[in-house]
């Protein structure tokens, strides 16, 4: 059904969304000069800031459908679908299938989900690796290991700031006691990977895209992560609240928020329009709201929410299982430290992934009527994303 909503922007040209100018510029190129050089192709540079799995898949399409672009964005917008189908068998192992189908719902509602779906993106591709990576860190098969471990490597090759993922590998034993030595060999294939590609660049994107995209650390991805989970922190309001009130999280409260806020106070971030560093929703909301020494006041809210929502990952009533999946958000956000541009895009749906996560393992709220409100809160808000995705799209 969701594809289904989806499939008239593939054939619509007049679609303009920030991922239609990535197609153009960067991924449509790229896998025609692949597909060009099939099966021999030149990975010392290329007209992409990624690794090349994604390029590498579609080429031989390309190929043999002489280029056409309706061909790979519907094959695009099938992977997109089989994203949104991990999110929810990761998010399945985790607590009740309803919940995981809400959660599923959120991710798939984005308008930074939605966009690349519909033009040729890497950003669905690595999703449905990462989303499968946790789908098999929580499965109890033999080859759990091997097979997160695969799906590891395959998303680092598709992005390679995706290297955080083996994060949840190494977890896996130490927080769930089993067997370490399977889990941490296979953690080990992501960088095995990655390796090549970076001694044949001389860093850690192909040379083209190196000074638009290596700047050292930049903290305004940091920032920008923490005001995106903070923003759609609304959505698990409820179960955040209930967190953060229990006798382990409220001692915390004052001194993540004063963190959050120290981070704010150090690293100011006037309203500057500069596309080629930093964009989305949040950050043009920014430039409505009055600076706080320097800082857009949005971001004085959204911040210390994001910080917070952590915090209740943290304190989750299932222990492990919130240590997990914060742990996983901390690696993600300081992985994107490395990155010289910071667009929502690139944190939208794996920061509701994670809150969904937060729903998983909840017990019920005591009375009826407050567990239908609570519920209003993550269902209301994909309705909310779902309509500010079609009018994106198609308004």
């Amino acid at each position: 059904m969701w594809a289904i909503a989806w499939i008239p922007a593939v054939f619509l040209d007049t679609v303009t969304i920030f991922d239609s100018l990535d197609e153009r510029l960067f991924h449509h190129p790229t896998i025609q000069q692949f597909a060009q050089d099939f099966p021999w192709p030149d990975l010392r540079d290329y007209r992409s800031a990624t690794t090349p799995l994604y390029h590498l898949f579609l080429s031989p399409l390309a190929r043999l459908t002489e280029g056409s672009l309706t061909a790979l964005r519907l094959t695009n917008l099938a992977i997109a679908s089989g994203a949104v189908w991990a999110a929810v068998q990761a998010l399945r192992l985790w607590g009740r299938p309803s919940a995981a189908l809400i959660g599923g719902l959120l991710i798939c509602a984005s308008p930074y989900f939605v966009g690349p779906s519909v033009r040729l993106s890497t950003d669905n591709a690595a999703l449905l690796c990462v989303f499968l990576v946790f789908r098999f860190c929580g499965s109890d098969l033999r080859r759990s290991a091997a097979l997160a471990g695969i799906w590891a490597t395959a998303a680092v090759l598709t992005r390679q700031i995706h290297l955080w993922v083996v994060t949840p590998l190494v977890l896996v034993p130490l927080l769930h006691h089993g067997r370490w030595r399977p889990w941490l060999a296979w953690s080990l294939l992501p960088a095995t990977a990655l390796a090549p590609f970076v001694i044949a660049w001389g860093g850690l994107t192909p040379p083209s895209f190196a000074a638009g995209h290596q700047r050292g650390l930049n903290l305004d991805a940091l920032v920008m992560f923490l005001g995106v989970l903070g923003a759609h922190a609304v959505c698990v309001a409820p179960w955040i609240v209930r967190t953060l009130r229990t006798p382990k999280a409220r001692l915390w409260v004052p001194g993540i928020a004063a963190l959050c806020g120290a981070l704010l106070a150090f690293h100011s971030m006037p309203w500057v329009d500069e596309p080629n560093r930093i964009g989305g929703a949040l950050w043009t909301v920014a430039r409505h709201t009055p600076a706080i020494v320097d800082v857009p006041a949005v971001f004085w809210i959204t911040v210390p929410i994001g910080g917070l929502a952590l915090l209740a990952l943290f304190t989750h009533p299932r222990p492990n299982h919130g240590k997990f999946v914060a742990l996983a958000a901390c690696s993600f956000a300081l992985a994107n430290l490395m990155s010289g541009r910071a667009y929502q895009k690139y944190y939208d749906p794996i920061a509701l992934f994670f809150l969904a996560a937060l729903l998983q393992g909840q017990p019920a709220f005591q009375h009826r009527w407050s567990r239908r409100f609570a519920w209003t809160f993550p269902i209301g808000w994909a309705l909310v994303l779902m309509a500010i995705s079609a009018q994106r799209v198609y308004g």
